[in-house]
């Protein structure tokens, strides 16, 4: 189709709250339909975010624009819009590369705009996998995670640990696994049964070897018989 083609009319379709329930289930937010009506009588769709449309339905193409113009002015406006979304996000908590541009695919938001806005973000360091690592390692760690939960984690992220300097020796040891797991036993009474099996289980559950969990688990019994603390 010829770009000089003439835009005789836009309309606007929003998704109802039945599809917003349906787009809850499927995790995709729901989109809206933009419809450029042509001079020839044909027609042509662009599906994107509810706020672009919303945007783009209060600044409309001037009369007479051309099918490419007013295709262009609807994509510059959802690149901004999409950065604008990324920048939202990234204030409320850091993200991974992977994250953020899941969340905006999920949003609505086509490839190329959230290439252009990740590109964007990371020339700026809003994005950047290396500090979001080391921190999300940091706190997890302060959390009383062990190595494979916070590994396992990352993983889901998109994100190697090898990134940060130091991984793994500078956040985990035996010695300091040990004292993260008795601390995390000291706040869990003794079962009546089992107690050894159950603490094993809880320790790994939280992503520590087992090694270190069945140490922790016999130590945490025995310092509970003798009536002691357990922690080191």
């Amino acid at each position: 189709m010829s770009s000089e083609i003439l835009v005789r009319d836009i309309e606007f379709e929003f998704p109802s709250r039945g599809s917003s329930s349906f787009s809850a289930m499927s995790r995709k937010k729901p989109r809206a339909r933009v419809r450029f009506k042509l001079e020839d009588g044909q027609f042509r769709d662009r599906w994107v975010p509810v706020r672009v449309a919303r945007l783009f339905n209060k600044s409309l193409p001037e009369e007479g624009s051309s099918l490419q113009e007013a295709m262009s002015t609807l994509s510059k406006l959802e690149e901004q819009q999409c950065f604008a979304v990324l920048t939202e996000m990234l204030s409320r908590r850091d993200h991974s590369v992977h994250e953020a541009r899941e969340k905006l695919l999920l949003t609505g938001f086509k490839p190329g705009s959230v290439d252009l806005a990740i590109a964007k973000a990371e020339s700026l360091r809003y994005l950047d996998d290396a500090r979001f690592t080391e921190a999300f390692i940091e706190e997890r760690v302060r959390r009383g995670w062990g190595r494979r939960k916070v590994e396992l984690e990352l993983s889901r992220r998109g994100v190697d640990p090898s990134l940060v300097e130091g991984w793994p020796e500078r956040f985990f040891s035996h010695d300091s696994d040990l004292e993260r797991a008795l601390a995390a036993l000291s706040k869990k009474s003794i079962p009546t049964q089992n107690g050894y099996q159950k603490f094993i289980r809880h320790l790994m559950g939280k992503g520590f070897s087992y090694d270190v969990a069945s140490e922790a688990a016999k130590r945490r019994v025995s310092d509970a018989a003798d009536g002691s603390s357990g922690i080191l």
